[in-house]
This record gives C-alpha cells, structure tokens and sequence, in this order.
C-alpha cells in the first residue's frame, strides 16, 4: 500500500516491534477512560496460539498495529488493540489492516467479527460504521456500561 508516506507493508509483528504503539494505544485509552473500562490485552496474549498481531510498517518502523483472537467454539473472532501513530492517521492504514485481519480471520473460517471499543473514540465509531460493523449486545466476558460500544460484522 502507498501512502503519503511511501509504501507500508502490512505482516505479522513480533511483540518488541510493536511495544512502542502498545505503549501510546495504553497512555491514549487510560487518558479517556476509567482503568475498569479498559479492556486492554497485551502483545503476548494477541501473539499466544490462537491469536494473531499485525503491524504496518514503513520500512522497518511499525506505525500501525491490529490483534486478533479467535474464538472458534463460540463462531467469532475479536479485534484488539487498533492503533495507529498519531502522525500517519487520515492514510488509510488502519482500513488496511482491518482488511488484512479479516481476510485471515475469513481464511480461518471465522463467521463473525466483533469489537468493543469506546463512546470517546468517534474516530474508531465512523472506521467501524465505514466497514460495515454494527452496533450489537456485549458479548463474551464484557458487560455492557456506559464506555463500551460493542460491534459486529458476518464475514463471507
């Protein structure tokens, strides 16, 4: 993909390439929301078996970041962690790595994505609505409250 930038390529990261932008995903979530509406996962979870952690990379930096998990026994996957450094927003480069993710999630014959994100965050709203995600109940261990925005969407 070329940006503005020059050319970012989209693959699996290791969790050190990627600590940089965990940190400021962290900092930029715990400055919006109270500690028990964060529902952070860390880099080795979002790299343990069954979990997937893609980078976007502009030469060797990583500026954008997006996690996976699947949950086959319940029929869906989960988006974590979306993030992209502040100075290369507006690029397109978290809607590539949203097709990235669900491109592996379809190949691992996931039926469904889902998210949770937050009502401070119409940025992540509007990517969300854009793609096609819809607003749902929560789901999993979540509990709806007054921070959370919970959001699906059926894959092919």
């Amino acid at each position: 993909m070329d940006t503005l930038y020059g050319p970012i390529s989209i693959r699996e990261a290791q969790t050190h390439e990627v600590a940089d932008l965990l940190e400021k995903s962290t900092n930029l979530l715990a400055s919006l929301y109270p500690s028990e509406a964060n529902h952070l996962v860390s880099a080795e979870e979002l790299s343990a078996p069954g979990s997937q952690l893609l980078g976007a990379f502009l030469g060797e930096m990583a500026v954008g970041m997006v996690g996976l998990r699947t949950l086959p026994d319940e029929g869906y996957a989960e988006i974590k962690r979306l993030f992209v450094s502040e100075i290369h927003r507006g690029a397109g480069i978290a809607t590539a790595l949203m097709a990235e993710l669900e491109a592996i999630a379809v190949d691992m014959r996931m039926g469904m994505m889902r998210l949770e994100t937050g009502v401070n965050q119409p940025e992540s709203l509007s990517l969300y609505s854009r793609l096609g995600y819809t607003r749902c109940d929560a789901f999993g261990s979540y509990r709806a409250d007054d921070y959370s925005v919970f959001m699906e969407k059926s894959l092919p």
